[in-house]
């Protein structure tokens, strides 16, 4: 097969690279040669480049190692959620007595 007849259809055209670049370059103060260097650093992804000028950290997604793993996750999150959900109404429970005991006093 001819190398001169692949196209790479990961790379954009050349008008969405440019529009790109414009996007960039009015959301940044990067010049074009940096702008385009960040464009192929961050695979052609202008709002990965707008984010990283910005300072946002781009999330890394967490590897789910098996299925159990995630389930025993899920139990773990709504258990955390639901004490932490009982704690609040507790300590809000007591200070409400505290309250009317304090007003009662008086």
């Amino acid at each position: 097969m001819d190398r001169m007849n692949i196209v790479d259809i990961t790379t954009p055209s050349i008008e969405k690279i440019a529009e790109m670049c414009d996007i960039i370059s009015r959301q940044t103060e990067y010049t074009m040669d940096q702008i385009k260097d960040k464009l192929i650093e961050y695979n052609y992804e202008h709002i990965d480049v707008i984010k990283e000028y910005m300072g946002i950290e781009k999330e890394k997604p967490r590897p789910i190692k098996s299925i159990n793993q995630e389930i025993y996750k899920q139990i773990r999150l709504q258990l955390d959620a639901g004490i932490r959900e009982f704690n609040n109404k507790q300590y809000e429970k007591i200070a409400e007595e505290l309250q009317l005991t304090t007003s009662n006093s008086k």
